[in-house]
């Protein structure tokens, strides 16, 4: 496609979207004054902001085209192995939110200081985080010039500079205050939209019995709850505890719900999310479906799953959907990418910048938090114009590192009493180890990375609890209780 091709609604609108996104990152940089402000929301995001928030920046590049795409290659089996982790995980966080917001913190590494004693493990957490934090950014700032690329004729090349240099440029302005309020328009979009797409299948296709019916003619197996044979029993009790483990030991859920007001206030956002996310993501699996049967009809395949869901757009969809979507992915992608952004850029300035530097004052760590927000923006969107993979790919990379490193040692540390510092610590540590490394080597034996990261970080614990118990008078050398 040439950029003479380019469809004038599509690229106006995404113009358009860029300088609205701008303003309001102007505006919030009006507002914010203090480093709480930047980092988060001076502690006062209330329930219904917040629960804006939480969905779109829950949303994204991955969840939109990724699972889209996931869905035209392989079928209902990325609701089983994927969207059931990922829903449930965040219903699992309502019921450890008032253990954490009453720490009062403010990131992970915060809270792993604070249940260890090892103020140490601050900038060592951080740097998994900021790893992940890096992958994800990738990811979004693929997606978004996917899209945008297939739907303007602008070259992949310079589309990632531009929406990368956008994403930088309103994120560093206004931190948490310029994400919360993009994020309020951006969620609204996505979940509208995302129903509309599906009342639009219903009517065009013939309704969802037709959809399914149609669907498992193109593949029996896109209909069967395990796909094809690529999940098994096995694999998908390791995707599913990957996917949960991301949501408690993500950093800008952590940010996020420090941010409420108070416990109260977190749960009220926890519970709406969940019920939204609930409803958006199945709506999205059966848009996946239908996406799936039009392409096919159409004779529009495509190599590239990722490309399906733009394909649909620029050559199935009349132009005004295709408008009203263009600008839902575009959401989904700005809201997570602001989010992760924001997140390097907090984890930068208070785990590791102020952990050497602890008199460093308020301005300073609101320089070095920005400075950061654009080292990791710059850096992720080189690597994004050349990306080393599929976005459901990176995607689950990026979930066997967090959980691999931190699910059983956090909730360990919250849960269990008598579980020493250097326990929690060697857990988070081998596992991550073990996990990257398992993964890197393929899985050999069969045996998924998360599960045996997750045996082993259990056994760490359990070694330190009965040591602990039978020398009670070691001290521990983290400085935990």
């Amino acid at each position: 496609m040439v950029l003479s091709d380019a469809n004038p609604f599509y690229l106006g609108t995404f113009l358009v979207y860029l300088l609205i996104v701008l303003a309001i990152g102007a505006w919030a940089y009006l507002r914010t004054e203090t480093i709480d402000d930047f980092w988060v929301y001076g502690k006062e995001l209330g329930p219904g902001l917040g629960t804006a928030t939480y969905v779109a920046q829950f949303v994204s590049a991955v969840s939109v085209i990724g699972f889209i795409g996931a869905i035209y290659g392989d079928g209902y089996s990325v609701l089983t192995g994927i969207v059931f982790g990922l829903v449930l995980g965040t219903a699992a966080l309502y019921f450890v939110v008032g253990r954490v917001r009453e720490l009062d913190q403010i990131t992970l590494p915060d809270i792993i200081a604070d249940i260890t004693g090892a103020e140490w493990s601050r900038p060592i957490t951080a740097t998994v985080l900021l790893g992940n934090a890096w992958a994800y950014l990738i990811m979004q700032l693929v997606g978004a010039s996917l899209l945008v690329t297939t739907i303007t004729g602008v070259p992949y090349r310079y589309m990632v500079w531009l929406i990368g240099g956008v994403f930088i440029l309103y994120t560093v302005l206004g931190g948490l205050v310029s994400v919360a309020y993009t994020d309020l328009i951006q969620a609204s979009i996505m979940v509208t939209t995302v129903a509309v797409v599906f009342a639009y299948f219903l009517v065009d296709l013939g309704g969802l019995g037709a959809i399914n019916t149609q669907f498992a003619a193109v593949d029996s197996t896109n209909v069967a709850p395990l796909g094809d044979g690529t999940y098994t029993l096995f694999g998908l009790g390791a995707s599913l505890i990957a996917f949960f483990g991301t949501t408690f030991t993500s950093q800008n859920q952590i940010i996020l719900i420090n941010a409420t007001r108070n416990v109260r206030t977190a749960k009220a956002m926890l519970a709406a999310s969940s019920f939204v996310l609930a409803i958006f993501y199945v709506l999205l699996v059966l848009v996946g479906a239908g996406t799936t049967v039009a392409l096919v009809d159409a004779g529009l395949a495509v190599d590239n799953p990722d490309l399906a869901f733009p394909v649909l757009i620029t050559e199935y969809l009349p132009t005004t959907i295709g408008t009203i979507i263009v600008l839902a992915v575009l959401s989904a992608i700005l809201s997570t990418t602001d989010t992760y952004l924001h997140s390097t850029g907090v984890t930068t300035a208070r785990d590791i910048y102020d952990y050497f530097d602890p008199d460093a004052s308020d301005e300073r760590l609101m320089r070095v938090s920005r400075l950061a927000t654009i080292v990791f923006g710059i850096t992720a969107t080189a690597i994004a114009v050349d990306p080393p993979g599929t976005l459901i790919a990176i995607y689950e990379f990026r979930a066997i590192l967090l959980t691999s490193a931190f699910l059983v040692p956090i909730y360990g540390a919250l849960y269990l009493r008598g579980v020493p510092g250097t326990a929690v610590l060697a857990a988070m540590l081998v596992g991550t180890a073990i996990g990257v490394g398992w993964e890197a080597l393929g899985n050999p034996l069969g045996v998924p990375a998360t599960i045996l990261a997750v045996v082993t970080g259990a056994a760490l614990l359990g070694a330190g609890v009965a040591v602990r118990r039978r020398r009670p008078d070691v001290a521990d050398r983290s400085g935990a209780p």
